[in-house]
Formats: C-alpha cells, structure tokens, sequence
C-alpha cells in the first residue's frame, strides 16, 4: 500500500527559515556523527578514517594539506547546495530534517579537517600532561575539601 504525502507534510517557509537560521548558529555541529564517506570526482572518500588519521599523525605533508583543503573546499560546496535544498526545494518535513542534519555533519566534518590542516588536531597527551592534570585535580579537591572544613 503506497503512503500518500499531505500538504501538511511539507515545511513551511517559516519552518525553512528556522532550520537555516540554526545551521548558522556557532555549534550547530556537536552531536553530528562525521559521515563515514563522501563520493568526490567519482572516488569514494571515507571521512571517519581520514579524521582519524588526522588525530592520530603528529604532522602532514604540504600535499595532504593541500588534499585536506580541497576537499573542505568541496564539502563546503555541497553544504551550501543543502542549503540551497532547503531554501528552493519542495521538501517535506523528513526531507528538510535529514538535509539540515547532512549539512551539520558536513560543518562539523569541515571544521575537523581546517583543524587537521592547520595541524591543531590532537587526540594523545603526553603522560607528564595527563599526570600534571590528574595532580592539579587533586590539589583543587584538597583545596576545596579544607574551605568546606572552615565554613
């Protein structure tokens, strides 16, 4: 049995404008899964492994810098065309919904791959750093235990 759509299914111009006003917002991103790949020129790029990689090398080559550029390059492209989707197109409210989604995740994967290509992407901390923190959260919580001893 074929489902037919309603009118009432579409979204509204009001209801475009709030999901690309929220696409514009500053964290848009956080909770979006990173897609697992992405079809480029007919080659197919999987976006969870080379974010991995990106975290777990210490530096990259100018040629995998260039490479991480055009394709957020790319990507931005494809995440202005959602947009564009979701401005003109006759979507319903599943459509829109996915869609806004897609573009988060493709913000949230962009931004990854910037930080990557800039090389601020680290996921390891040296032992001595993860001991100093550990050190400094016990002395805030002595610190914090004697204040509550003098009130």
């Amino acid at each position: 049995m074929q489902q037919t759509t309603r009118v009432d299914d579409y979204i509204s111009l009001e209801d475009r404008e709030h999901l690309l006003s929220e696409l514009h917002r500053f964290l848009v991103w956080v909770g979006e899964k990173i897609p697992e790949e992405v079809e480029v020129s007919g080659e197919t790029i999987k976006l969870n492994e080379l974010i991995w990689r990106c975290i777990h090398n210490e530096e990259f080559s100018d040629q995998e810098k260039k490479r991480f550029m055009e394709l957020v390059n790319i990507l931005e492209a494809k995440e202005k065309y959602n947009e564009e989707m979701l401005l003109k197109s006759h979507l319903t409210r599943e459509e829109a919904k996915q869609l806004y989604h897609e573009s988060a995740a493709l913000i949230r994967t962009i931004l990854d791959l910037r930080e990557c290509e800039a090389g601020k992407v680290k996921l390891k901390q040296s032992d001595s750093e993860v001991r100093q923190k550990i050190d400094d959260a016990k002395r805030w919580l002595g610190f914090l235990k004697n204040i509550g001893k003098k009130s």
